[in-house]
């Protein structure tokens, strides 16, 4: 959460270990905070890097791997939940002695890292996906009614962690989900790309910036085809997008289906994967707690490239000298 002079309040941050409020604590030692939002599949993170000049956490504040993390940023009165995390990692570095301490979101467990094998028969991705949120604690929640849509006569998880074979098998449909706490939240792109913008950018208000526009791997449509031995037939499923100009190939999708159900929901799964790459950017603002993954902006002044954009990953830093080693 980069934040400028200007701003007449400094960023806060709360954390906590273990179950324990350290903020104090940790505040005299603070050289950045770093938390990382992600819209799919992957596991939100964040980072802290401390000053260990007197080498406390390298020793007897050395933190217990595994252990809880809670963290809030913000601004006082507004602070951004960014959700429990495991301590995953931590690192030392010199000189002089930077101790680091990295965080993957807690919902993604050891047990849902796994490897593991399994065979699903005759069942809808929705029953898929409900078995592996039972068997870890997990609440289905968001808009399921593709997974209900999509029958899957037989998928075989061969030695692979549950979290990775279901997005591997959402991916491969289009279908978008992330892990917040307890809740393994299914997401409709569509409503996600037409939600009103939470803020809106002059150019002057922007930082950074980095923006592109390619018409390689761009396609108009997608074709699907699935062959029916026994008859010696072929059948054919084409999707075709919303008529964008610039696009004019056809994606042939390949991999075997095992019904039309799949075969298109396989087509504009792909079709929406390889065309969210035509136009892609990134900038750097003054931190707000609203510019969250999922989350749409209005960006103006930029010519082309202006116009509405979807939040896939945001990245808040709050830096010593953003702080002013004052947190609560």
């Amino acid at each position: 959460m980069k934040s400028s002079k200007s701003y007449i309040t400094q960023p806060l941050f709360q954390v906590e270990i273990a179950g324990k409020n350290v903020t104090k604590e940790i505040c005299r030692f603070i050289s950045s905070i770093e938390y990382a939002d992600k819209l799919e599949e992957q596991s939100d993170e964040c980072m802290i890097v401390l000053d260990d000049i007197q080498g406390l956490w390298q020793s007897d504040w050395y933190p217990t791997q595994g252990d809880t993390l809670n963290l809030k940023i913000g601004y006082p009165g507004n602070l951004l939940d960014c959700g429990s995390f495991e301590i995953d990692e931590c690192e030392l570095n010199g000189q002089p002695d930077v101790f680091t301490i990295r965080g993957i979101a807690s919902a993604i467990t050891t047990d849902l890292r796994t490897k593991n094998s399994r065979a699903y028969e005759n069942q809808s991705l929705r029953k898929i996906a409900q078995v592996i949120a039972d068997k870890h604690g997990l609440n289905l929640m968001g808009d399921t009614s593709r997974l209900s849509e999509i029958e899957v006569e037989r998928k075989t998880q061969n030695y692979e962690s549950d979290l990775s074979f279901l997005s591997n098998l959402c991916k491969r449909f289009g279908i978008v989900f992330s892990i917040r706490g307890k809740d393994l939240i299914f997401l409709n792109s569509e409503d996600i790309e037409n939600s009103e913008p939470v803020l809106s950018f002059q150019r002057w208000q922007i930082n950074s910036y980095n923006f592109k526009d390619k018409t390689a791997e761009t396609y108009e449509s997608a074709s699907v085809s699935k062959r029916d031995i026994r008859k010696n037939k072929v059948q054919k499923w084409n999707v075709k997008t919303s008529g964008d100009p610039t696009k004019k190939d056809t994606l042939v999708v390949g991999g075997r289906v095992e019904n039309a159900g799949q075969a298109e929901a396989l087509a504009v799964g792909n079709l929406r994967d390889k065309n969210k790459e035509k136009l892609t950017g990134s900038f750097q603002a003054d931190g707000n707690i609203l510019l969250v993954a999922g989350a749409n902006v209005e960006l103006h002044g930029f010519g082309a490239f202006s116009g509405k954009w979807m939040i896939r990953e945001s990245r808040h830093v709050i830096s010593v000298d953003d702080v002013g080693k004052n947190s609560g």
